[in-house]
């Protein structure tokens, strides 16, 4: 059966169209990407900061230098809080969680240090390391997993060599939503004093419970934009107490203070937080974390638990889906499939076209994560909620799913 996804909108056929997706509801269903729509108040904040404020902190001795401040403060203690990290200044800005990865790896690893990581590492973690590894020649352990066991902790301590100065895992799969044992693995790697535990947080901080003393990590990673609800281009790391002077910054510039150092600010933030600051995007991102932390990230957690079971529940009935679904109990927020036999960018596409449906297709920047399901040629269809999202769009999802399947064995 052929697909058509694309239209002349100025054809005769094109306007019909278009009448016929005002009829459609836009429905946003891929949260794991970027977070849309925004509460109220991250717009508010960010209109409100670049209109009366509008320039970088740490940048002059006048009232709306000191004003910048306030909101960088604001961001950092409410991010302290929803982590349970120890200090608010132990929080570090960058311009998401992909600088603030590379930071903890290039910033670290030298020539002969082993690293261990899982095969659902997203390319933000996965490429640095090979890099190192042709560059520096670092040495990697990968621990093989599956959708239902991404990870076994006792893999990880069976691979750890005299030279492991390094383990990164992500706290929950971009592509299939499985939920790592993060915590499990930082106690056992507690007993090491050399192995730094790095945790990238991208899929969690926000819509999961985080407690960065609980797992042990060392440095955790999180970006603005996904479950924190802040604008695109914010993100950054918490680091623990003692590792600024074990990860060296990849960046070199000016912070606005102590101009007369050489090279650069060893305190926290200043060390790592170089160069001209995305300040409105950290005015959006405070006010987002402001709201998660009103709305409870027990709540949000668990209306994604809700929402998730709703979606696996409504494609099990359906013969020409296939899921990749862990078990509910290590399933947030995330719901791979692929449709038929279909190219996952096609089924994607059509869902756009014809139901007004917007969900990611591919590979999703996690190759290796599709190489434990056999799905690294087809890529998947992903469908991913967040805490704006609701039960109706979850079910306009499925019904669309249905009537495609319909369509399917007509045509066919």
């Amino acid at each position: 059966m052929e697909y058509r996804t694309h239209t002349n909108l100025c054809s005769p056929a094109g306007l019909c169209y278009l009448a016929y997706m005002e009829k459609r509801p836009k429905t946003y269903l891929d949260w794991a990407a970027t977070s849309w729509p925004k509460p109220d108040s991250v717009y508010e904040a960010v209109n409100n900061y670049a209109r009366s404020i509008g320039i970088d902190h740490n940048r002059g001795h006048f009232r709306e230098a000191m004003d910048a401040e306030v909101w960088f403060n604001r961001a950092r203690r409410a991010l302290a809080k929803l982590m349970n990290a120890p200090a608010p200044e132990r929080i570090v800005f960058f311009s998401g969680a992909t600088e603030a990865l590379n930071t903890a790896i290039q910033g670290t690893l030298a020539e002969g240090d082993h690293v261990i990581y899982s095969s659902f590492e997203h390319n933000a973690v996965a490429r640095p390391l090979r890099f190192l590894e042709k560059k520096r020649g670092i040495q990697l352990t990968q621990i093989p997993g599956s959708v239902a066991e991404p990870i076994d902790p006792a893999a990880v301590r069976k691979a750890i060599r005299k030279n492991t100065r390094m383990v990164v895992l992500n706290h929950i799969s971009n592509v299939f939503g499985s939920v790592l044992p993060v915590c499990e693995v930082g106690n056992m790697l507690a007993e090491y004093d050399d192995i730094l535990f790095v945790v990238d947080g991208a899929q969690s901080l926000g819509s999961h419970p985080v407690d960065v003393r609980a797992m042990h990590a060392d440095v955790f990673t999180f970006p603005g934009h996904k479950s924190l609800l802040g604008p695109p281009g914010t993100g950054g790391f918490y680091l623990r107490e003692g590792l600024e002077e074990v990860v060296s910054p990849i960046k070199f510039g000016g912070t606005g203070v102590k101009s007369a150092m050489e090279i650069v600010v060893e305190e926290l933030p200043h060390k790592y937080e170089v160069g001209t600051q995305n300040s409105w995007g950290i005015a959006g991102l405070a006010a987002g974390a402001e709201y998660v932390l009103e709305r409870g990230v027990a709540d949000i957690s668990a209306q994604l638990a809700q929402l998730t079971n709703q979606l696996v529940e409504g494609l099990k009935g359906n013969p020409l889906m296939r899921l990749y679904a862990p078990p509910p109990k290590i399933h947030h927020g995330v719901v791979s499939f692929n449709f038929s036999n279909m190219p996952s960018e096609d089924a994607a596409a059509l869902l756009d076209r014809s139901y007004n449906l917007k969900l990611r297709a591919g590979l999703h920047c996690a190759p290796d994560a599709h190489q434990c399901t056999g799905t690294l040629r087809q890529g998947t269809v992903r469908a991913s909620v967040g805490c704006l999202t609701t039960t109706a769009e979850v079910e306009y999802l499925i019904r669309a799913l249905q009537e495609m399947g319909e369509d399917y064995v007509e045509a066919t």
